[in-house]
């Protein structure tokens, strides 16, 4: 009996081990997203094969010009690097500004911290492990990538190993970009590291900037990173993610059509995470009032927009009257494929766009 709790004892702490792996990596406080560890040997050359299961923010599905907006990014990482990818729709692609001011067309603005102590997430931005920085996949319509500091932060890393690529689709482009943790010397990448992002897609339509929109933040995080969303390095993702994540993972939002064949309705409109389609299951619009009390519920029926990419989203519909403007709330209730609630998502309520206000 003594060799038997000899050997039990030795065995716990292995089986606690094995368990927490099969478990997961629970997500520290405030975490809003997550990024995934990359697959052996990424190869930065613009083909988004590599981010298949990584984790994804749709932006922009709700637009009405929805070929030359909708998009996604994906975040990765490995202990070399951080990687993101970008799929856009994207009929009139150009960035025919100079190479210190990639932002004035189609192209990425990056905002990323991995300062640790009271400097994350701080009001200001510091050449010390924080960076704002911009990406981009065209020279004019040309497929050539670009990569530039922020003006005034030209000294924030030092551009060790900086990669970008990019390619044109049938529907758009794919464009990837390597960030090396060699640039941030203060910071150790492991499983469990909470850093913070956000990311812009800037929008020309052929021309000068006209439109942005932040996959998390708002514009607020031009000027602050304390607008940066707190995102943890995970292993894969994991079911319990949802609950902390559904909401960059899947945005809502509502609005009232301005030309209707029927009677007024208003509409509820979710996007569906591409690399996750096969855990979604029914989606339900609960419209309460202001007091908490339901006042319906509708499904949401999915659509499929472009093929390519899966870029899905979901949509439902109630009479005006049954919750007027104001007087109500939305929130989209998400389960898996056997019934069971994975995240809840409410409108994002925040300007995004180029001029604040709705």
């Amino acid at each position: 009996m003594r060799n038997m709790l000899v050997i039990w004892s030795c065995l716990c702490p292995l089986l606690f081990l094995l368990a927490s792996e099969v478990a997961g990596q629970e997500l520290a406080p405030g975490v809003r997203g997550v990024a995934t560890r990359a697959p052996e040997n990424v190869s930065v050359d613009g083909d988004l094969s590599e981010f298949a299961h990584a984790f994804c923010t749709p932006i922009n599905y709700f637009h009405p010009d929805q070929k030359n907006r909708a998009a996604q990014f994906f975040y990765m990482w490995d202990d070399e690097a951080f990687y993101a990818g970008l799929r856009t729709l994207d009929q009139k692609r150009a960035n025919h500004a100079p190479d210190d001011r990639l932002w004035e067309g189609d192209g990425v603005e990056w905002y990323f911290d991995t300062r640790r102590g009271g400097d994350f997430r701080s009001t200001t931005w510091t050449n010390n492990g924080s960076v704002h920085c911009y990406w981009v996949g065209l020279t004019g319509t040309d497929v050539e990538s670009r990569f530039c500091l922020r003006p005034g932060y030209l000294h924030a890393i030092p551009q060790i190993g900086v990669e970008v690529a990019a390619r044109e689709t049938e529907y758009g482009m794919e464009v990837e970009f390597k960030l090396p943790w060699e640039n941030f010397p203060e910071f150790t990448a492991k499983a469990g590291e909470v850093i913070a992002v956000d990311a812009e897609l800037c929008y020309s339509d052929g021309g000068p900037r006209v439109d942005r929109y932040f996959a998390y933040g708002s514009p607020l995080s031009v000027q602050q990173p304390a607008s940066l969303a707190r995102v943890q390095l995970v292993e894969r993702m994991e079911r319990p993610y949802w609950k902390a994540c559904g909401a960059v993972m899947m945005p809502l939002r509502c609005d009232t059509a301005w030309t209707q064949p029927e009677q007024a309705r208003a509409h509820g409109l979710i996007a569906l995470p591409p690399n996750h389609l096969d855990s979604v299951g029914k989606i339900v619009f609960r419209l309460t009032d202001l007091a908490g009390n339901t006042l319906g519920e509708y499904e949401a029926e999915p659509q499929t927009f472009e093929p390519a990419g899966n870029f899905v989203m979901a949509s439902a519909s109630w009479p005006v009257d049954a919750a007027p403007p104001g007087g109500h709330h939305v929130t989209a209730i998400v389960h898996d494929q056997d019934g069971q609630e994975l995240t809840r998502v409410a409108p994002r309520l925040v300007s995004t766009s180029m001029q604040q206000g709705y």
